[in-house]
């Protein structure tokens, strides 16, 4: 019966080193989840900004459009003549192209 403090002392020790060995999974799995977590939250963010970017890119080509719809359209008022001449011209063009093709 002497062993048996021997076994004691080794089942001890066994649990503590069970029980290290557990805090320090737990404590990876942790910082897993945290970095899990973070990267997530980044990834959100970053789809935002570019949503947030996209919608000024999309803004700033509808005033753009607008305006050289505007442009043209004041030309067009002003120059009746030229403008189809030029209508002319572009229709000639597009169709001697068409036709080599």
């Amino acid at each position: 019966m002497a062993k048996a403090p021997q076994t004691s002392a080794a089942n001890g020790s066994a649990h503590e080193r069970v029980d290290q060995a557990a805090a320090k999974a737990h404590a990876a799995i942790d910082k897993a989840a945290e970095m899990a977590g973070s990267g997530e939250e980044k990834l959100h963010h970053i789809a935002d900004e570019m949503r947030s970017q996209a919608e000024q890119i999309a803004d700033s080509a509808k005033v753009r459009s607008k305006e050289l719809t505007d442009v043209v359209s004041s030309y067009t008022r002003e120059h009746p003549v030229k403008t189809l001449g030029l209508a002319f011209l572009a229709g000639a063009l597009v169709a001697s192209l068409v036709r080599r093709g």
